[in-house]
């Protein structure tokens, strides 16, 4: 056991750099295709682009839905990779019916979920064999406008959250992920308005610290969405937004220029508690609870981003 966390603490640790070599573009796949398809290029390249995923009118009216919830920012959330500029709105699910309906439920994205995420196992009650599937569950579900002057993040895996580790693997095994993503766009994204880098390949690396060259390009690829098109990716691959810099003055009328993109994470069925405390005891009630005991049902923040409520650790609905 003593050896084992020695290990995994160098792992966690380890400061040398990897020499990944570039890889593939992302690679565009309609949406009917074979599943086996898009299943065989995620455990490749650990993302994909879904051509006709949707259409301009769906789009629209997931836009009607979303945008009175955005214009009621003045300024976006400073947290975790945003930084100030990004206006969000969060618990998308229960805002837009057309995001949850026609995105978040769409059949090829769940079943996706299904593969990459479902866990079955089979484990002895006495005697019998007994097997059990735990499915997926969404992680979080929201939308993302980001305007001009908004700098690009840093690479990162976004399975960070779940404090997830990695070993290097030639190929991909499943139950080697625990999220996958879904992007939907509103708009064309393109390298000059902060298309999403992505590093395909990425997922199957270990968690040494990651080598992209001296300009930060290294195997680094943007991806470019037209409207109607997704992009799905596993949450053991590098990515990041791209840079805003500067206007292309082509915003919507009525509305600031921005890039709009509507993101939703599902993650394994088996990351949560075994009782589901933010149902089985009234908040009320929670409120009369010591500190400690607040904190052990869930209501602070895990770090660095899981538990949130509207971007903020949940201990704020428990005051007076």
């Amino acid at each position: 056991m003593a050896s084992f966390l020695q290990h995994a603490r160098r792992v966690a640790y380890d400061t040398r750099k990897a020499d990944h070599a570039p890889v593939r573009q992302i690679r565009r796949v309609s949406r009917t295709a074979p599943l086996s398809l898009f299943i065989e290029v995620l455990e490749a390249d650990g993302c994909v682009i879904v051509k006709d995923f949707t259409d301009e009118a769906t789009l629209a009216k997931a836009d009607h839905e979303v945008r009175p919830h955005l214009e009621q920012q003045g300024e976006g959330a400073k947290v975790g990779a945003l930084q100030g500029k990004t206006r969000t709105v969060t618990r998308l699910i229960g805002k837009s019916a057309t995001v949850r309906e026609k995105f978040f439920a769409d059949p090829l994205y769940q079943d996706l979920c299904e593969h990459f995420l479902s866990l079955e196992t089979t484990h002895w009650y006495g005697d019998k064999p007994l097997t059990t599937t735990s499915h997926p569950l969404l992680s979080i579900s929201i939308t993302f406008d980001i305007p001009p002057g908004t700098p690009a993040q840093g690479l990162h895996r976004d399975d960070k959250n779940h404090h997830a580790r990695h070993s290097h693997a030639e190929s991909y095994q499943k139950g080697r992920d625990i999220l996958l993503g879904l992007f939907v766009p509103a708009c064309d994204t393109t390298k000059a308005n902060g298309a999403t880098r992505v590093v395909p390949g990425s997922h199957l690396w270990g968690d040494e610290i990651p080598n992209f060259g001296k300009d930060g390009k290294r195997g680094v690829v943007d991806a470019e969405l037209r409207m109607g098109e997704a992009f799905i990716m596993l949450g053991s691959l590098y990515h990041g937004g791209g840079a805003y810099e500067e206007p292309l003055g082509v915003p919507k009328e009525g509305t600031r220029e921005s890039r709009t993109v509507h993101a939703m994470f599902s993650c394994t069925g088996v990351h949560r508690q075994e009782e589901v405390s933010f149902l089985s005891y009234p908040i009320e009630e929670v409120k009369t609870y010591s500190k400690i005991v607040q904190e052990r049902l869930g209501w602070k923040q895990s770090e660095p981003n899981l538990g949130w409520v509207d971007l903020k650790s949940p201990e704020f609905l428990l005051a007076d």
